[in-house]
């Protein structure tokens, strides 16, 4: 399962099938408020967000799984995993997260206070692949919304102390990333209970946008091979 960034969809991960040895099922999570999703109400905050996720996955339990999370993302699969875990032990093999800080290590940020001008320029920061994207009015008036909310659920959001995962955690970044230093990912020790590591990878917050060290990075840890499918949840 793999769980996208703040206004981010389950297309960012559609070629990773591409990339991984062969049997490896990859399930982006598609959040409510966008594509076919976008007559939904975007969730207020990471419960909201991380119970249907749960709700969702649990089909797969008891098959090999791996949770893995960009961003916002990464605290939404460190969420969903406690959540399995609170539910049915452990069922998860592999919480990978990427991006960001750790859940007690959490940077203020009002990114979702801005207003839009500022919100559009701080999106160009983060990610100078976004111009494109940016300086479409059309599309800007569909995403904004929706990349709004997810930036106040990550504000709000705040675990301390945190809870560690029976999952192996592994936590990657990118070198140059503006938000998220090499030495902010070892805070996510903490929430290992078992075996860590962490990886950076040449690049900033998108880093992951040049897949293949990322994937080559994840293999080693991912639990044994399934059926190949692609669906979204």
């Amino acid at each position: 399962m793999c769980a996208p960034h703040a206004g981010g969809t389950a297309q960012a991960y559609r070629t990773w099938h591409a990339g991984l040895p062969a049997g490896i099922e990859v399930i982006g999570v598609q959040y409510p408020g966008r594509q076919d999703r976008l007559g939904e109400p975007v969730p207020a905050s990471m419960d909201e967000l991380v119970g249907p996720v749960a709700d969702a996955v649990e089909p797969s339990l008891g098959e090999p799984l791996a949770l893995f999370g960009h961003s916002m993302g990464a605290v939404v699969a460190y969420e969903v995993t406690l959540e399995l875990e609170r539910r049915h032990g452990q069922v998860v093999d592999l919480l990978a997260v990427s991006g960001s800080r750790a859940p007690h290590h959490r940077e203020k940020h009002e990114r979702h206070a801005l207003d839009d001008a500022a919100l559009i320029e701080e999106l160009r920061r983060l990610n100078d692949d976004f111009t494109d994207l940016l300086d479409a009015p059309e599309l800007l008036e569909l995403i904004l919304p929706a990349i709004r909310a997810d930036f106040g659920v990550v504000a709000r959001y705040l675990r301390t102390p945190p809870l560690p995962v029976r999952a192996p955690l592994l936590a990657l970044g990118g070198s140059s990333d503006p938000d998220v230093a090499a030495q902010d990912l070892t805070h996510w020790r903490a929430c290992a209970g078992g075996a860590f590591s962490t990886r950076v990878m040449a690049g900033g917050h998108f880093y992951l946008a040049d897949q293949a060290p990322v994937l080559d990075a994840l293999a080693p840890w991912l639990p044994h091979r399934r059926p190949t499918a692609h669906p979204a949840l």
